[in-house]
This record gives C-alpha cells, structure tokens and sequence, in this order.
C-alpha cells in the first residue's frame, strides 16, 4: 500500500511539471492586441556620428596614366638608289638598350644605320654643296664625336664636312659611302675631264705669257697675243670655277638609308622588329627620346579640376615604386577612335594631359600604367576635419555641425568651412565649442 501511495504522488507531481511549462509557453506566444501593436511600431532610429579629427588635408584627384618618352622616332630605312629590296644584315641593339651618339643600330643591305642628333627630321642625303638647317645639325652631331668640321660655313657640306664623314665611317668600320658610289668611282671620269680642261687652258695661258714676254707678234690673221691671253684667261677661270664646282659636289656624304636624327637625348630602343634576314617593310626600330613622361587621358568631368602647375604623385604599383612631378600641360578636347565608346556609340572624348616629374623616372617605367594622384588644394597646417556630410547650411547662410554632448544630447555650433577633399572638409568654430575627438552628426 506505501508503494501505490508513492506512485500516485509522482503523477501528480509530473502532471503539475507539464501544467506549469504549458502555462510558461502559452505565456510567450499569446499576446494582447496592446503588445502587438507595440511590437509594430518602428525602432527609434539611432543617429550616425563620426569624429572630428585634427589632421592636414588635402583635396586630390586619383587618375591614371601611360609612361611615355618626350619623343618617339620610328627607324624606317628607306631604300638605296638602284635597290630593289632592302635586307636586315645586322642587329646592333635591343629592347631597353641606351642609343648614343654615333651608335650603329643595325645593317641593312651591309649599310649602317647611324644615330645622330639633331631636331630636323631626315628628309634627304646629304651631299657635298648642300646647305641647310639638316646639315647644320649634322656637322654639331660630328664635332660632338670629335670629328672637326674644319673651316666649313655652318649649315654647309663643305670639303671640312667631307673629310669629317670620312673619319667617321673608318671609325665604324665601313667603307665611306660617295657620290660616285664604290670609290667615287663614278664621278672619276667628270673629274679628270675637269681637270684636263684646267689644265690645258693653263699651259695655253702660260704659252702666251711667253710669247708676250719676248716681245713676239701675233702670226699674219690672228687677234693680238694680249687679246688672245685675256681670253685664254677667261677660259681657264670658267674651267677652274666648273672643276671647283664639280669637286664641291661630289666626295663622301651622307645618304638618306644610313642614318637617323634623334632630336634629344638620352634615348632608348622602346621596340625592336629587325631580325636578321628580314626585308625592310615598315620601322624596324622604335626609339624613345627624351625625358620620360606620363600622359593622363582627362574625363570632361575632371578637367576643371586640373591646372598646369599642380602637384602630382606617381605610383608604379607593379614596382613598388613611387616619384613626385607636376602637372606640365592640359591639351584641347581630343576624340579618342581607338579608345572605348560610349552608350551612345559616340566616340569616347579626353584632354590629354602631361605630368612630368621632378627627378628622371627610371627606364623600366617607359610604357608601365601608374596611378597619378593631383593635388589641388592643401591646408598649410593640420586643422579640424569633418565629414561634408555632417555640414549644414541654414536658411540664414550660417554654416552648423551638430555635436553630441555625453548625455546624448545634440547642439548645434557655428563653423566656417575652409579646404574640402576626399568627402572630408577643414572647419573652424566661430565661437569655440568645436575640438578634436568631437562626435559629430551625420546628416543622412
């Protein structure tokens, strides 16, 4: 009987374990209408704040540019007189390789290709008796290597000039290119012919001096001796002045196919399409002249931003490496056809703009894309910084920012807002009650 009352007594107790959990849950689930309607509502919005910060600020502009040379010259040898195809016979340089002065940069047809300086293009040969702005530069290119000019005019291929291209092809190694081509071979049989005529004139001239001097008389028909001396005179100065004309005109020169005018240096080889056996078609050389540069391709939207002058920051991300320059030119609205389009299928549209940096930028940076960061306004000192979002104008012009008190409270102070960049602006509280560490509201 003591059995049965304790198992009566522990369903009870059970029964009332299940009762009171089944009363907790109805608890939680089941709620009055007032509850749910105050579970409806929407939580108190809570304020977004941010810190005022004493700090230097800067308002910049983050682009990016193409590492390019001042100058870029394509080598396309043009084709000897009486070639038919032309043949690379001669590779001197490579990619990256520094071009000197005087340097051979390939053979084609077993003919150099020789660097010199100069800012006019090549156009032409030069040849004994040109003159020009083209032979003037030659001759400065010729005396820089050492190889005196002589007593030539400047701007005229004189026999100084001659004598200076002669050394310069035995230095290089190759025979001198002429007139009369191997040897002057070709202007020999002018030149002698010349020659027999000065010299024939010559002794007629000497012949009637003698004739003159023994108190002889002409023969019975013929002029009297002066007369027929003062046209033999004459004859020999027209045949001293054509051989005169013809040796000026003919001699070592400097054809069109055998060298290139880089007009600055230093210079390097951006690209190489020469290789041995190859036909000439097209450049075979591209040279990189000059400092190097960055070319900044301009949105419409950012142009107003840019002025010559400006600082810049150059980052090489690739190379970890880093230099300083300014902002050198901004060109004129510029449609890009090779460049992406826009929506519209309009073509895309820039302002080129050129930073060129303080100290030479290494040669590895020559085609590399780098982030150019513009600098165009900087506080002169560290100042109080805000977000532009937490600045507000009112209805009477002034300028607030609401800062937080410790209770939570907002109060509104006066600012001036000086330098903004990168979302942040410089203000200044016009009666205090602004400092560092600050909380203040952001308007949303």
């Amino acid at each position: 009987m003591v059995r049965s009352g304790r198992r009566g007594v522990l369903v009870v107790a059970i029964g009332s374990a299940i009762l009171s959990a089944g009363g907790l849950v109805a608890s939680t689930f089941v709620r009055s209408p007032q509850q749910m309607a105050t579970s409806a509502r929407a939580p108190q919005p809570s304020l977004i704040t941010s810190v005022v910060e004493r700090r230097v600020l800067e308002s910049t502009l983050v682009t990016r540019g193409q590492v390019a040379p001042a100058t870029t010259i394509e080598v396309s040898p043009v084709a000897a007189q009486g070639a038919t195809i032309q043949v690379v016979t001669a590779v001197r340089v490579r990619p990256g390789d520094e071009v000197r002065l005087g340097r051979v940069l390939l053979a084609v047809s077993g003919r150099p290709v020789i660097a010199l300086a100069g800012a006019v293009p090549a156009y032409r040969d030069l040849k004994p008796g040109d003159s020009g702005s083209d032979v003037r530069q030659a001759q400065t290119a010729l005396r820089r290597l050492g190889l005196n000019t002589g007593g030539d005019r400047a701007g005229v291929f004189g026999p100084g000039t001659k004598a200076a291209v002669r050394r310069l092809y035995a230095r290089l190694g190759y025979d001198v290119p002429d007139t009369g081509g191997l040897g002057g071979r070709g202007d020999m049989e002018a030149l002698d012919a010349a020659a027999d005529a000065v010299g024939s004139t010559r002794r007629d001239v000497d012949g009637l001096r003698r004739r003159i001097a023994a108190d002889e008389t002409a023969a019975p028909g013929e002029q009297p001796l002066t007369q027929q001396l003062a046209r033999a005179q004459d004859l020999l100065a027209r045949a001293e002045r054509k051989e005169a004309d013809l040796v000026a005109h003919t001699g070592p020169m400097l054809p069109l196919n055998e060298f290139v005018f880089i007009p600055v240096f230093p210079a390097r080889v951006a690209a190489l399409a020469a290789r041995v056996g190859d036909q000439v078609k097209g450049s075979l050389v591209t040279i990189a002249a000059g400092p190097l540069q960055v070319i900044v391709k301009l949105r419409l939207d950012q142009v107003a931003l840019v002025r010559p002058g400006m600082p810049a920051r150059l980052t090489a991300e690739t190379r970890s490496q880093r230099a300083t320059g300014r902002v050198d030119r901004v060109g004129t609205l510029t449609a890009s056809v090779a460049e992406g389009r826009s929506e519209g299928g309009a073509e895309a549209a820039y302002h080129p703009m050129t930073v060129t940096s303080d100290k030479p930028l290494p040669s590895p940076w020559l085609g590399s894309d780098v982030r150019v960061t513009l600098t165009a306004a900087r506080t002169t000192a560290a100042v109080l910084v805000v977000p532009l979002s937490a600045v507000s104008a009112g209805a009477d012009g002034r300028t607030t920012v609401s800062v937080l008190s410790g209770t939570g409270a907002a109060r509104r102070v006066e600012v001036r807002a000086g330098v903004s960049g990168d979302g942040f602006v410089e203000v200044a509280p016009v009666d205090g009650g602004l400092r560092d560490g600050d909380r203040v509201v952001i308007s949303g």
